[in-house]
C-alpha cells in the first residue's frame, strides 16, 4: 500500500512513458538499422523492445497511482495527445504503404479487390511506396469504408505518412469519446488511461499508423447509442464499424432481440458499402478467405491446431480451423443473445473472443477490446499483462533481420499468452470471491 500512495509513483510513470515516446522518435525506423550502445551495435528492433518495456512499466505505475489517487480524464488526455504527436515523428509501419497505394490505384480507376500490387496492369505506376508493400500477391483484405478512406487520403496527399497522421487524429477522437462516455456513465475519469496511455495503443496508431481507429470510433458509437436505447443509431454505427473492419460483425447478434430495425439498418449500411465495389463480385472476399492460409503466426488457437495435428495425427487445416473458430464465436454470440447482460459487457466479451480466435493476432488488434475495457474495467489487469507480453511480438522481426525465418518460436507464443490467461483466471476468481463476500456482508 505504501507503494500505491507514494508521491513519486506517478512522476516516475510519466517520465518512463515520455522516455518511451521520445526514444522511439529518436531511433527512427525500428525495422532497419542499428545504434551503437557502449561500443556495441544493437539492432533498432531490440532497442524498440526495450523502450516498449519501459513504457509498460510507466503505464503500470500510472494505473497503480490513479487507482489510489484518482485524477481527471483531462489530466490524462492532454499528455496522451502530446505523446502521440511525438510518435508521429517515427517511420510508420509498412501497412501504410498499402493504404496509400490502394487509395492511389482507386483514383486511377482500378479496384483493389480485383488487382493486387503485383498485377502487371499496375506496373507503370510502381514507385517507392509500392516497394514497401508486404504480400504484394494479395488483393486487398480491407472492407469498403477503409478503402474509401484510403482513396480520400491518397487524393489529399499521396504519402505513407498521411495515413499515420489521419489514424492518429482518429485515435485522439477515440480518447475524447471515451472521456465523454465515462463522464456520462458517471465512472472515474482515470479509466481512460487504460487505453490512452497503453504502449500497445501508442504503438499501434501514432507510431505504426494502423487504420483500426476507423473501426474503434463507430464501435464506441454503437455502445453509446445502444446504452441510451437509440437502437437505430446503434445499428448505423455498427454498420460503419463492420465496413471498416469485418470483426465487429459478431455484434450483430446483440441486435437480434434488442431491435430488428437497428439490425436492418446495420445490414443495409454494410450492403450499401459493398455495393460500391460490386464489380468485384465474390472477389470482394477472396483475400479475406485465403489470407489465413499464409501460415500460423501467434494465434493460440493455431498453436493448439498444430499440436493436435502432431500429437494425435489429426489433419485440421487452416480453413477448417476458421470454420471451428467461427462456430465458437457463433455459439458465444447466441449465448449473449439469450442470456444478455448489459450491452457494454456483452460487446466487450464478444470482441475479446473474436480477437482471440483470429488466425493471426497482430498487436494492434488488441486495441479493439481494450477500448471497451476502458469503459468497464472489470478484468483489465489481464489485458495490461497481455499488452506487456506483446513485447515478444517483435521477435519475428528480429529473427528476420538476423537471417532466421520470419516467425515466432513456440516459446515466444507461450510467453505471450500464458501470463495473460493466468492473470485472467486469477482476476476472475478474485472478483467473484469479492462479489460473494459483498453479498454475504449485505445479508
Amino acid at each position: 500500500m505504501r507503494l500505491l500512495t507514494s508521491k513519486w509513483l506517478p512522476s516516475v510513470g510519466w517520465i518512463l512513458l515520455a522516455g518511451f515516446s521520445v526514444g522511439a522518435a529518436l531511433i527512427g525506423d525500428i525495422y532497419q538499422g542499428a545504434v551503437t550502445i557502449v561500443g556495441h551495435s544493437v539492432l533498432n528492433i531490440r532497442v524498440w523492445q526495450a523502450l516498449y518495456l519501459v513504457g509498460v512499466i510507466g503505464h503500470v505505475f500510472l494505473l497503480l497511482s490513479f487507482r489510489a489517487r484518482p485524477v481527471s480524464a483531462k489530466s490524462i488526455i492532454i499528455p496522451a495527445i502530446a505523446m502521440r504527436m511525438v510518435l508521429l515523428l517515427c517511420v510508420p509501419n509498412s501497412d501504410c504503404n498499402r493504404y496509400a497505394w490502394e487509395g492511389r490505384i482507386q483514383n486511377l480507376g482500378f479496384s483493389p479487390y480485383l488487382v493486387g500490387p503485383n498485377d502487371p496492369d499496375l506496373e507503370p505506376f510502381r514507385d517507392e511506396i509500392w516497394n514497401g508493400i508486404n504480400k504484394k500477391k494479395f488483393t486487398t483484405i480491407y472492407p469498403p469504408l477503409s478503402e474509401l478512406e484510403f482513396r480520400l487520403l491518397s487524393g489529399l496527399h499521396y504519402s505513407k505518412k498521411t495515413p499515420q497522421v489521419a489514424h492518429t487524429l482518429l485515435d485522439v477522437a477515440v480518447l475524447l469519446v471515451l472521456a465523454g462516455l465515462l463522464r456520462r456513465m458517471r465512472r472515474p475519469g482515470w479509466y481512460v488511461a487504460i487505453y490512452a496511455l497503453s504502449p500497445l495503443t501508442l504503438s499501434a496508431f501514432a507510431h505504426a499508423g494502423h487504420n483500426d481507429t476507423l473501426m474503434i470510433l463507430p464501435l464506441l458509437g454503437f455502445v453509446a447509442a445502444a446504452g441510451a436505447g437509440r437502437w437505430r443509431l446503434a445499428g448505423a454505427a455498427l454498420g460503419l464499424a463492420i465496413l471498416a473492419k469485418t470483426t465487429p460483425a459478431i455484434l450483430l447478434a446483440l441486435l437480434v432481440r434488442k431491435s430488428r430495425a437497428g439490425l436492418a439498418i446495420a445490414l443495409i449500411i454494410v450492403a450499401a458499402g459493398y455495393l460500391l465495389y460490386s464489380e468485384a463480385g465474390w472477389k470482394l472476399f477472396e483475400t479475406l478467405r485465403t489470407f489465413p492460409e499464409d501460415g500460423p503466426f501467434n494465434s493460440l488457437f493455431d498453436a493448439l491446431r498444430l499440436f493436435l495435428n502432431k500429437r494425435f495425427d489429426w489433419r485440421i487445416r487452416s480453413s477448417e480451423r476458421m470454420i471451428i473458430a467461427m462456430s465458437i464465436m457463433g455459439i458465444a454470440a447466441a449465448y449473449r443473445v439469450w442470456r444478455p447482460r448489459d450491452i457494454l459487457t456483452d460487446a466487450r466479451w464478444l470482441m475479446a473472443l473474436a480477437v482471440l480466435l483470429l488466425p493471426i493476432i497482430h498487436f494492434w488488434y488488441l486495441a479493439w477490446p481494450l477500448a471497451l475495457i476502458a469503459l468497464a474495467p472489470r478484468g483489465y489487469v489481464a489485458w495490461v499483462v497481455l499488452a506487456a507480453t506483446n513485447v515478444f511480438y517483435w521477435q519475428s522481426e528480429w529473427a528476420g533481420q538476423v537471417g532466421l525465418p520470419w516467425r515466432l518460436e513456440s516459446w515466444a507464443v507461450c510467453a505471450t499468452w500464458i501470463p495473460f490467461f493466468l492473470a485472467w483466471c486469477a482476476e476472475t476468481i478474485w472478483v467473484r470471491r469479492k462479489s460473494r463476500g459483498g453479498r454475504a456482508a449485505g445479508k
